[in-house]
């Protein structure tokens, strides 16, 4: 596919924020809502339709109209301004269910009129708390490589002051990033799907690259005498989902989650420092790619990718410079199955090295330096996008150190002029998954602040079936400079 490309910002090294695009929600008994034009359906989502073989919750309201009467979302996607005149927006309050796309859902926060919208903030939601009854199969596989991305620009909490902030005021956008044609990156083998802004002082730039050959994030940062830059991927081969869900009485009785195409992970970081300050920036990668499922039961379903990537320096020494690439492959599928109140896994497995990280340590470095990245990806499938889909979810994070010995000791500073020196290079694999939906702590702490606005219930960082399957290690290796004097 042609890669879609969309500018992007993120956010800063402590406390970087996805926006959020809700749990879907529908409401029983409502009449059929009329479709937006199509390019609203790609930007706000799918209008949902009432069916006679899944019952919902009763105080979901379902706004006619769909995508058509949403006139822009605001607040990073908390805050959804309709038309006034839609079907049933006059029953939204706190604590109804808002659903008037399959994006724009959530428990009401707040409604007011605001010049001639009707503006509802809302909360997340869990899949049970919409459906209390339906059975929920995806006929074919759903390929990932047609990702919509989706983003929202200069969200609220994209700034390292968010906390001190008394009013929340940002304007959000969302929609499929436009086409363009591109080179695949001849580091990864992924195609770029959207374009980060230039690194700004103190900021962790990333841009999230999916899905054809894979999902990954090109990131860069330049702060206190500290240029940074490089790519991880979780590479994939014609990569394709498909599920199962059940629910009965707002419970999840059976549930199946299989992700196809795990093919490995790269890498590739370059580093150099003049100072020998050291960073921990985090950053939530602000694009999610989406991929709508063919409308079940009148529920339109998605699948939805979503990234994060941290990244933590250990240099004792100014004037270093690290470099390393690697790749290493995995094959299978990943996912679970859910019934009888059990978990059951499948991930992927045979790690093979392609390409050592240690092999291709290079650089300077007066004493010892290192580099640690941790990469997370979750593949949703259920209702909503973003930070608070709600459903299935399998992800996998990749931690990867790097290690650069001094090369003072291995022939003084002849040693060093040869970059030699005691390499590592350590790579951990953990899988993860379950049923509800997840939101990364600095999220939901940020959100927690914005929702004191309106005297709102916090949000809790997690929801779904209580006691969810442990963190799984699918990989724990480290490798040593093929030296004798370095394997003590």
């Amino acid at each position: 596919m042609n890669p879609t490309t969309r500018r992007t910002r993120t956010v800063i090294a402590a406390a970087s924020v996805l926006p959020v695009l809700l749990a879907l929600t529908a409401c029983r008994g409502a009449k059929p809502s009329t479709p937006g034009a199509a390019g609203d359906d790609l930007r706000y989502g799918a209008a949902p339709a009432p069916h006679p073989d899944v019952t919902l919750h009763p105080d979901v309201v379902i706004v006619s109209g769909g995508s058509g009467v949403v006139r822009s979302v605001t607040d990073g996607g908390l805050t959804w301004r309709l038309d006034p005149d839609a079907g049933n927006a006059d029953r939204l309050a706190p604590g109804k269910v808002m659903f008037v796309t399959g994006r724009g859902v959530g428990r009401v926060v707040d409604a007011r009129r605001v010049d001639r919208d009707l503006a509802v903030t809302i909360g997340p939601v869990d899949i049970t708390d919409v459906i209390q009854d339906g059975e929920f199969t995806s006929e074919q596989p759903v390929s990932l490589a047609e990702a919509a991305a989706y983003q929202f620009d200069d969200t609220f909490w994209a700034s390292p002051s968010t906390e001190a902030r008394s009013e929340p005021a940002a304007t959000a956008t969302l929609g499929r990033a436009p086409a363009v044609t591109g080179n695949a990156l001849t580091r990864t083998g992924l195609r770029s799907s959207t374009a980060a802004a230039p690194a700004t002082t103190g900021a962790l730039d990333v841009e999230g690259l999916c899905c054809a050959d894979g999902v990954g994030a090109r990131f860069s940062y330049r702060h206190s005498g500290l240029n940074l830059s490089g790519t991880i991927a979780f590479v994939m081969k014609q990569p394709t989902a498909k599920f199962h869900l059940v629910i009965d009485g707002s419970t999840v009785t059976v549930a199946e989650l299989r992700i196809h195409g795990a093919a490995g992970v790269r890498i590739q970081v370059d580093a150099t420092t003049t100072t020998g300050q050291n960073v921990h920036p985090v950053a939530f990668v602000p694009v999610n790619f989406s991929v709508p499922i063919e409308t079940i039961l009148g529920i339109p379903f998605s699948a939805t990718v979503r990234q994060s990537i941290g990244i933590r320096t250990g240099f004792s020494a100014g004037h270093t410079t690290i470099r390393a690439s690697g790749e290493y492959s995995l094959g299978g599928t990943m996912g679970f199955g859910y019934a009888d109140g059990g978990f059951g896994a499948r991930w992927p497995g045979g790690l093979q090295v392609k390409r050592n990280l240690v092999d291709s340590v290079d650089g300077t470095s007066v004493g010892a330096n290192a580099l640690l990245i941790d990469y997370d990806v979750k593949f949703f499938i259920g209702l909503g996008a973003v930070v608070f889909s709600a459903g299935i979810y399998a992800g996998l994070t990749t931690t990867m150190g790097i290690t650069r010995g001094s090369s003072i000791g291995f022939g003084g500073l002849q040693g060093l002029a040869n970059r030699e020196g005691c390499n590592r290079a350590d790579l951990t694999i953990n899988a993860r998954y379950g049923i509800g939906y997840t939101i990364p702590a600095l999220v939901a702490k940020v959100i927690n602040f914005f929702l004191k606005v309106f005297n709102a219930k916090p949000i809790a960082a997690e929801g779904g079936i209580p006691n969810p399957p442990p963190v799984v290690n699918l990989v724990n290796k480290h490798w040593v400079t093929n030296r004798p004097v370095c394997q003590h």
